[in-house]
């Protein structure tokens, strides 16, 4: 029974595992991306954030909220985080989402969602930002160089609605 409660622990842990994208001990260059948000309430906020690095998650802007929001009632505890990449080819899975302080909140307000991939070669030792704007008849998500504000490649854009079903909330 002992050995069945191990291994079940053992494989439970390793689904919460999210992906470093900097190895241990890497020796290369590296850039780093910032989240950003546009605050509503105290309690509703718009993030814009690194989600994926080369389709492996990573611990993200979301999950940090989240975590930092358990137990707020409905105060929205917003972490932005920021990531460190190795400067190299590499595919960003950026997202534009409205998260809300309680989950029920989401069930009764517009829960708006933009996501998708963007690919270049950081470069070395400078720092980028995901930012972006969600509405009813557009919403947007892109990155931008920190120092010049000039987008890297593309915005992912939706015109039109971009709000979540009940479901999918």
């Amino acid at each position: 029974m002992r050995l069945i409660t191990v291994l079940l622990v053992a494989l439970l842990s390793g689904c919460t595992t999210t992906y470093q994208p900097v190895p241990e001990n890497y020796q290369g260059d590296i850039a780093t991306f910032e989240s950003t948000e546009e605050q509503h309430s105290t309690s509703k906020s718009d993030l814009f954030y690194l989600a994926k690095v080369d389709g492996k998650q990573i611990y993200s802007t979301l999950s940090a909220t989240r975590n930092a929001t358990y137990g707020k009632g409905f105060y929205l505890k917003t972490q932005l985080i920021q990531t460190q990449v190795p400067a190299k080819q590499a595919t960003f899975s950026i997202i534009g989402r409205t998260e809300h302080a309680a989950p029920i909140q989401a069930f009764t307000d517009e829960v708006y969602e933009v996501k998708g991939n963007v690919s270049f070669i950081p470069m070395p030792n400078k720092e980028y930002v995901v930012k972006g704007k969600l509405g009813p008849k557009y919403s947007a998500v892109w990155i931008e160089h920190k120092d010049t504000g000039e987008i890297v490649d593309k915005k992912i854009e939706i015109s039109g609605s971009a709000e979540l079903g009940f479901f999918e909330k």
